[in-house]
């Protein structure tokens, strides 16, 4: 990937700046590829990009964090999916499906008093999950909706959904209904509830916290609401890397090429692609062109 004059030390620093997934994991990275860069005249330009990239994330880290956190102590972390329901309907058991978070779950009212916070790992990209007090309580709080970019509404009936579109009809994000508990319906009454749900609304899923049904297509979900790629890059005669380099939908080779270091694309000489967007494996591409999601790259440099 990198320029073919640097040492082992550098590579690593530079697979672990592409896989960051967070903004501190990313100035960690690139103060580790400024460190272990081999200093000579032919990476004097390189190394002058990475520490204005890296000044650049710095200051951003310093106004995220004079913003401080929200009413409930919550900092938003990259791409933030709020969990919204009436209290029982299943909210913390979906975050415990979605994420690493353990909250307590319990068939007793109102046990989620304050927000419960996880990650979801989808294949290598991150989202921060939030589960959110039962709204109707004392404890909701609902400023934190008006920034989230995604907000799953929980729901167990059918007639609490008008209760959710009015609370929810001013909020930015993107929203989806989310029904849980269909491991308590028979397959008739499943049946006629989808048949219901896709007369009066396109984007739902139907889930099963307890059993796990369809949690797996509501990550997906996630994902899709995300709009970006994975690309996996690889170096000559190795397997290509576990961590993606995460991008918008609709980016390029040189967008995955400015994204190491401004300037890196002009130094590069070939791109081999594997994935969706070619046409065969190992297919020589431009820098132009278009890459889908799952794309594996190879970079060939001066």
């Amino acid at each position: 990937m990198g320029s073919t004059n640097q040492g082992h030390e550098y590579f690593t620093a530079e697979k672990k700046y592409l896989a960051a997934q967070t903004l501190e994991e990313k100035i960690e990275g690139l103060k580790e590829m400024i460190q272990t860069s081999k200093k000579h005249k032919g990476t004097e330009k390189m190394v002058a990009e990475l520490k204005t990239r890296l000044k650049k994330f710095m200051e951003k880290a310093d106004k995220t964090a004079s913003v401080g956190k929200g009413k409930k102590g919550i900092r938003k972390e990259g791409f933030q999916v709020i969990l919204v329901g009436l209290t029982n309907s299943g909210k913390s058991s979906i975050l415990t499906k979605l994420t690493n978070a353990s909250p307590i779950i319990s068939s007793s009212p109102f046990t989620t008093r304050e927000p419960n916070i996880g990650t979801m790992n989808y294949d290598g990209v991150y989202a921060q999950i939030v589960d959110l007090p039962p709204i109707l309580g004392k404890d909701f709080d609902m400023s934190i909706l008006h920034t989230a970019d995604y907000i799953l509404a929980v729901v167990e009936k059918l007639e609490d959904i008008n209760l959710f579109d009015k609370i929810l009809e001013h909020c930015r994000g993107k929203k989806l209904l989310v029904i849980n508990k269909i491991d308590l319906l028979s397959s008739d009454a499943l049946r006629k509830l989808e048949a219901q749900l896709k007369s009066k609304r396109s984007d739902f899923v139907l889930v099963s916290a307890l059993t796990g049904t369809d949690v797996d297509l509501l990550k997906r979900k996630i994902f899709e609401a995300m709009n970006i790629i994975r690309v996996y890059m690889k170096e000559p005669g190795k397997a290509p890397s576990s961590q993606p380099v995460v991008l918008r939908v609709g980016s390029t080779v040189l967008d995955v090429a400015e994204s190491i270091y401004k300037g890196f694309s002009k130094i590069i000489v070939e791109t081999r692609l594997t994935g969706p967007s070619g046409k065969f494996a190992n297919q020589r591409i431009g820098l132009d062109h278009v890459l889908k999601d799952r794309d594996v790259l190879e970079f060939k440099t001066r």
